[in-house]
């Protein structure tokens, strides 16, 4: 009889018991922090790349933009008059190039408008490739408007600038510039040479970003 009073007096199932509901508890702890800390570690990852696909797309903007303002960035068509002593005339032209780091795409712009008289919309995209980054596209479109006086044109200018379709974190930005032609004439000592220079200049510039779907 006693030991069967010994044994039902005994402790040692519920301290077990108890360690492993304790065990258990410290599983489900070690659990919530572990899955707290992969999900914070995921989060940061993504905004760092979401950061990352935000500069590369904003650092494409503002260099076209930059440029297409600058001094080397401007294209230029110079037309040369040489008049002879027996009264005929010698014309020749020539192209001063855009030298800056989009100099392609804004000699080839000039090109397209300058001393050709067309109204069709250029519509070009380029490709921003950067080490370490995502290639950014750029979609450039210019159209040919009426200035304010009516009888100047403009060149509208939209450049649309993503990282892609299939990004993970697509982002997309948008610049709008205005394009104007200047002319200056300037003449030799005698008079007998004229020189024209027409400049194709980029002012107004506007540069949002854009919601991506």
């Amino acid at each position: 009889m006693q030991a069967i009073r010994r044994k039902l007096n005994s402790q040692r199932g519920a301290s077990m018991l108890m360690a492993l509901l304790l065990m258990l508890v410290g599983i489900m702890v070690s659990a919530v922090i572990i899955s707290a800390a992969t999900s914070a570690a995921v989060n940061k990852r993504s905004e760092k790349e979401q950061q990352q696909a935000y500069l590369a797309v904003s650092s494409a903007a503002e260099l076209v933009r930059d440029d297409f303002q600058s001094l080397t960035g401007r294209y230029k068509d110079v037309t040369t008059t040489v008049t002879h002593a027996d009264g005929t005339t010698t014309t020749t032209n020539d192209t001063i190039k855009a030298t800056c780091a989009v100099g392609d795409m804004i000699n080839d712009i000039g090109a397209r408008f300058i001393g050709v008289n067309t109204t069709s919309t250029y519509a070009k995209t380029y490709t921003f490739s950067v080490d370490g980054y995502e290639d950014v596209s750029a979609e450039i479109l210019v159209s040919v408007g009426t200035g304010s006086d009516e009888s100047s044109k403009v060149y509208n200018l939209t450049a649309t600038f993503t990282n892609g379709v299939g990004s993970e974190h697509p982002c997309r930005m948008v610049l709008t510039m205005e394009g104007k032609l200047t002319e200056e004439r300037t003449s030799g000592d005698t008079g007998s040479t004229q020189v024209v220079t027409r400049t194709l200049e980029w002012n107004k510039a506007k540069l949002q970003k854009e919601v991506t779907g």
